[in-house]
């Protein structure tokens, strides 16, 4: 989403080496004569994605609008430089631009300001234009604007007032959320229950809702951990032979037909992790396929539990047997 970013600085320089014309009021008084005909700005814009309200350059114009041509003056625009740059996925913008005030006396005022603006298309310029013409004119001629918000920051500007989505988008950054599809499931239903599902947020990829985020999301989880299981199962009777081979461990029918199948192929895969082994046997005694009879190494039959701790045991004195 296009944000921008304004530093009101506003100069004036003296009338042109022109000689005016005598018989029409100087651009100095007309301008005073608009000043005093302009009516007050408040913030009328409102991003309803982020959640504030803004003053927009319209605003400006249509006070201004008026006033002037009542009394014969006009601006012409002049970029006196431009800064451009790259930020992630935005084109940022920075110009310093220069607006020309005529009277019909031929002399004129100039009032310079800054104007800064980012988009991820082509409009960086465009709003970095319209951003520096928004506070030449509110400045130039002291447009009232709402109490204590020349600023355009402290209280209606995002950087003031947090999106109801902003906290969402803070624990969706952190790495135990968002390689969690739990996690991520668990925030979609209470996004859902805020009625924030539709928030505009701003995801990898550009624009989205913050529910499609957690949704595309956690099917990208779900898919890479399909090809890793996809993989593994693949690759498990290889290793189930390397083991048989290694260690004289029979080996088992790859074909898996239930979960204590895929414990005991988990069991195969990791013979040589004892941490990944105690895993295995933590989930065999949660689903109660500890005390299942198993072939053990010397062709006896064993509880699976008893096979898989007789395993952790061997792998815990391997270092010691190494150090002596």
């Amino acid at each position: 989403m296009a944000t921008a970013s304004e530093a009101p600085a506003t100069m004036a320089e003296g009338p042109t080496t022109h000689t005016p014309n005598q018989d029409q009021p100087s651009v100095y008084q007309l301008m005073s004569r608009v000043m005093r005909d302009v009516r007050n700005v408040g913030k009328n814009g409102r991003n309803n994605s982020q959640n504030y309200s803004f003053r927009g350059v319209d605003d400006a114009i249509g006070a201004l609008a008026q006033p002037l041509r009542d009394h014969g003056v006009f601006m012409t625009p002049e970029v006196l430089d431009i800064q451009t740059e790259v930020r992630g996925k935005m084109n940022a913008v920075r110009m310093r631009v220069a607006f020309h005030f005529y009277g019909p006396a031929g002399d004129r005022v100039t009032a310079t300001t800054m104007g800064e603006a980012s988009d991820v298309a082509d409009k960086a310029s465009n709003k970095a234009m319209s951003a520096a013409l928004k506070y030449a004119l509110i400045h130039t001629f002291m447009i009232p604007v709402d109490a204590g918000s020349l600023d355009d920051g402290d209280r209606d500007h995002p950087v003031g007032q947090r999106s109801p989505a902003d906290s969402y988008m803070e624990r969706l950054r952190k790495p135990a959320v968002w390689h969690n599809v739990t996690a991520l499931q668990a925030m979609h239903s209470e996004a859902r229950g805020d009625g924030l599902l539709d928030a505009r947020v701003e995801g990898p990829d550009g624009q989205t809702t913050l529910g499609e985020l957690l949704v595309s999301r956690g099917t990208a989880l779900k898919e890479a951990a399909a090809e890793q299981e996809a993989q593994r199962a693949k690759e498990a009777p290889e290793a189930a032979r390397q083991v048989a081979a290694e260690h004289g461990v029979p080996a088992q029918r790859p074909v898996m037909s239930g979960p204590f199948d895929e414990l005991k192929a988990a069991a195969r895969a990791s013979w040589e992790q004892s941490l990944a082994l105690i895993e295995v046997r933590m989930k065999a005694q949660s689903t109660g396929f500890d005390d299942q009879l198993v072939q053990g190494p010397d062709g006896t039959e064993i509880t699976f539990d008893q096979l898989l701790s007789d395993r952790i045991e061997q792998l815990a004195q391997q270092p010691k047997a190494d150090a002596a």
